[in-house]
């Protein structure tokens, strides 16, 4: 899977009296960089990590046309969430919740859903969820 960056560098402005993160919004800041470790968390030979400074529905739509372009060379492409930390090294492994769509059905609200998923919401006994959104062709 290819990588993908930003055309250039950008500023980020952080408000902390107000709690405001800006990024300026433009569609290509984010990055889809490899990610070595993917065989942790699924039977996949390759995976790339996903670095968003915020979600934007422009950037969505970026990425949808990334995952479009994987999907003409796989049968699937799966988006997780995940805590990358090694939590269950400790703790009971955590919950995977898992659901499968056609590319053709997934829309931007679908992609903020899966990126901002809460990992540990405690309602698992403070057991961490992890998200997975398989797409299919």
């Amino acid at each position: 899977m290819p990588e993908v960056r930003p055309s250039q560098d950008y500023l980020l402005h952080i408000n902390l009296d107000n709690g405001i993160i800006s990024d300026g919004g433009t569609d290509d800041n984010y990055s889809l960089l490899p990610f070595d470790e993917v065989d942790l968390y699924c039977n996949k030979k390759y995976g790339v990590y996903l670095e968003l400074p915020q979600f934007t529905d422009g950037r969505a739509r970026k990425i949808m046309e990334y995952i479009r372009a994987a999907l003409l060379q796989a049968d699937c492409v799966e988006i997780w969430n995940v805590w990358l930390m090694g939590c269950w090294e400790y703790d009971d492994r955590p919950y995977i919740r898992k659901s499968t769509i056609h590319m053709e059905e997934l829309t931007v609200d679908d992609m903020k859903e899966i990126i901002n998923a809460e990992n540990w919401d405690n309602k698992d006994k403070n057991r961490p969820s992890f998200y997975c959104l398989e797409l299919i062709r």
